[in-house]
């Protein structure tokens, strides 16, 4: 007999199945049975059912029941015999079915697998390839199936409950899918799961953004309005059973928006959800304030209250994956409130990237109304971050550039052992070590000489030591503030400097008029980095440095009116800041002036030295001629000094012109070159007059 090949067979079973009623079957049996042999099938049925779909798939067709109910020219009944075949073959992988997602088998669109139709036309060895690792129906083809029944709900065609009970059976089909598995052990009823399979579905088709919106989401669930209601009550009020079991997120009622949460998200994609899921955990502290300027920022096209609900959950989320950041533990002691503890993270955030934190920039969070009130809130300085001592407001107006800055609290919150790299440094100009001080005769009256010598003394370093040490023990302020108040050249700024070189103390100048800004706050907060910088240097320093207000009569007068102006208001506000560091000073403050009188009495009481130096006796004098000139015989020293009432800064302006000379004639000063020089330093004695005379 000759031998027939498995495509003729399959024309000769095709060609006597078409239109065959079903009948006389035993005809073709021969033949079925060589098809069934060489493909591996199990029965004469699935045998028959393959060939038709095979038969119509070469006409670019795919097949339901109602196209096998056409090709056999029968019933639909009748073809309803044939399910069990069409199941085996699915199950085997001979055949799949394009939409899969489709729950109704009568609406299944059937057809060959790639490699079996192509084996059987092309006569190659039929491999059969397991529908697990070929076509399984996977967790997104169980969510499209049950979007597919919410459709025919919507439609009308079926109602709510027939899809709950649909779905289960469904599960109950496919409870080997982890998603379905996961889900049945999380979430009791098939309501609640059978609305987290639609949100998935959402989420796969980045529907929105991967958000679903509530209320079209229930209505296409629901056919009854009081359905919808509660579970909108339950979902609103954050009791809903997706909502507590950890896998949706609500944000507000006025975007009625549904997310699916980084646990629902892995619960979906398994191993895969790393793509959609960010790993924020174990972060440093700058990475941290990066990824919550990050997540503001990817929200910046939301409503401001979604925006803000969001945003405050993201700050949750990381605070909670990164414990192990004392910062975050520390602000959320001090500040239940996220939203002001996100403040603090993006003012940090500006500040590693050296930029500031402008107070216009709260708009991101806040809505109009919101912001102003928190300006005015900052403006007062009562908002938390201000009353815990973690920010401060700088620079111009709240409505005008003002800024928000961290305090020295704040950075070693943030920035713990690193606050070093973000310290400012003291400028040389400002900050004058001991070695850097010329050594200088200084000639004083008798009196103020030993005022001198005892506060030199007092400031030996063993000497303070054992000061501050008693001082302690009795509850007694170490700090030694002193005054040294008299007319200008006396010595005074010198006196200070000698002191500070013979005892070995470095010496902080305070550059006052640097203090004074025209913006709001602005001054107050500069003199208040003069003591904070001061204090640091204490902390850094072996020895104890002098804080040095040179000239201090700008900062230390009488204080004024504060309703008569805003200068007044904020010179008050310096002098209060300077009274309260004063009374819990813990160094060495200098102040001099040339106007004791305009001191303000608040100052007098906590200055413990109060120095007064007078013009030069005619001794001292003396002693400073012919330190200053020694070419100067004693007779002629004392004929300068008798007859120039000069301070000993007047003296040396004398000797520099005196010396200019000598450079420039190439002669040696004499004493009538001195006198002449004397006359012209004392201003107003010989005076040119400029324009008519009468």
């Amino acid at each position: 007999m000759e031998n027939v090949s498995l495509m003729q067979n399959i024309r000769i079973a095709a060609s006597k199945l078409k239109d065959c009623k079903l009948k006389r079957l035993n005809l073709i049996t021969p033949t079925l049975e060589a098809i069934k042999r060489e493909l591996f099938l199990s029965s004469k049925e699935e045998t028959m059912i393959l060939v038709a779909i095979l038969d119509r798939q070469c006409s670019c067709q795919n097949t339901d029941l109602g196209d096998l109910s056409n090709y056999f020219g029968c019933s639909a009944l009748d073809v309803m015999e044939f399910v069990p075949a069409i199941n085996s073959l699915l199950s085997k992988g001979y055949i799949m079915a394009e939409n899969r997602s489709e729950w109704l088998i009568s609406k299944k669109q059937f057809m060959l697998c790639a490699d079996i139709f192509y084996a059987i036309i092309e006569g190659r060895e039929i491999n059969l390839i397991s529908p697990d690792n070929a076509n399984a129906f996977d967790q997104f083809d169980f969510c499209e199936a049950v979007h597919h029944l919410i459709e025919e709900r919507d439609n009308g065609r079926i109602t709510t409950e027939k899809v709950f009970v649909q779905t289960e059976q469904m599960e109950n089909e496919h409870s080997n899918i982890p998603l379905v598995k996961e889900l049945r052990e999380l979430v009791k009823e098939i309501a609640d799961r059978t609305l987290f399979y639609e949100l998935c579905k959402d989420f796969v088709d980045d529907c929105d953004g991967g958000r679903s919106d509530l209320n079209r989401t229930l209505q296409d669930v629901y056919d009854r309005i009081i359905d919808r209601t509660g579970i909108k009550k339950q979902i609103i009020e954050n009791t809903h059973p997706l909502i507590t079991a950890g896998l949706v997120e609500f944000w507000d009622n006025y975007n009625s928006d549904l997310y699916l949460t980084d646990k629902g998200i892995s619960l979906l994609f398994g191993e895969a959800s790393s793509v959609f899921v960010k790993s924020n955990t174990n972060l440093d502290r700058y990475t941290f304030v990066e990824k919550i300027r990050e997540e503001l920022n990817d929200l910046f096209q939301y409503h401001h209250n979604s925006k803000s609900r969001r945003i405050y959950r993201s700050v949750e989320k990381l605070e909670n994956a990164n414990q192990h950041l004392s910062m975050i533990n520390r602000l959320c002691f001090m500040l239940p409130d996220v939203q002001n503890r996100l403040i603090f993270y993006l003012i940090c955030y500006e500040m590693v990237d050296s930029n500031s934190y402008r107070i216009s920039q709260l708009g991101e969070i806040f809505t109009k109304s919101e912001e102003v009130k928190v300006r005015c809130t900052f403006k007062d300085g009562q908002y938390p971050l201000q009353k815990y001592g973690l920010v401060e407001l700088t620079g111009g107006g709240i409505f005008d550039g003002a800024i928000l800055e961290l305090t020295d609290k704040g950075k070693e919150i943030f920035l713990e052992e690193d606050i070093v790299l973000f310290e400012d440094k003291i400028s040389d100009k400002n900050l004058l070590s001991p070695d850097k001080i010329t050594a200088k005769k200084l000639f004083f009256e008798p009196k103020l000489e030993r005022q001198l010598l005892m506060l030199r003394n007092s400031l030996d370093d063993r000497n303070y030591s054992s000061m501050c040490a008693r001082l302690k023990e009795k509850h007694l302020s170490t700090g030694v503030a002193i005054l040294l108040y008299g007319l200008p050249g006396t010595g005074k700024t010198e006196s200070v400097m000698q002191i500070a070189r013979t005892t070995g103390r470095a010496v902080m100048h305070v550059d006052i008029s640097a203090t004074k800004t025209c913006w709001f706050g602005e001054s107050e907060k500069l003199i208040k980095d003069v003591f904070t910088k001061y204090h640091r240097l204490c902390e850094k320093s072996k020895v104890k440095p002098i804080l040095l207000f040179n000239e201090a009569d700008a900062v230390f007068s009488k204080r004024k009116d504060s309703n008569s102006s805003s200068v007044a208001q904020t010179e008050n506000a310096i002098q209060n800041i300077i009274l309260e560091e004063m009374e819990n000073l813990d160094g060495i403050l200098v102040a001099t002036t040339n106007l004791a009188d305009n001191l303000d009495k608040a100052f007098e009481r906590r200055f413990l030295f109060k120095i007064h130096f007078d013009k030069p006796t005619i001794e001292a004098k003396v002693n400073i001629w012919r330190d200053k000139l020694p070419i100067l015989a004693e007779t002629e020293a004392s004929r300068l000094a008798s007859r120039f009432d000069f301070s000993g800064g007047e003296i040396d302006n004398v000797v520099r012109k005196a010396m200019m000379e000598e450079i420039i004639g190439n002669t040696v000063p004499t004493v009538e070159t001195l006198i002449t020089i004397c006359n012209e330093e004392r201003m107003g004695k010989s005076v040119t007059k400029i324009g008519f005379s009468h």
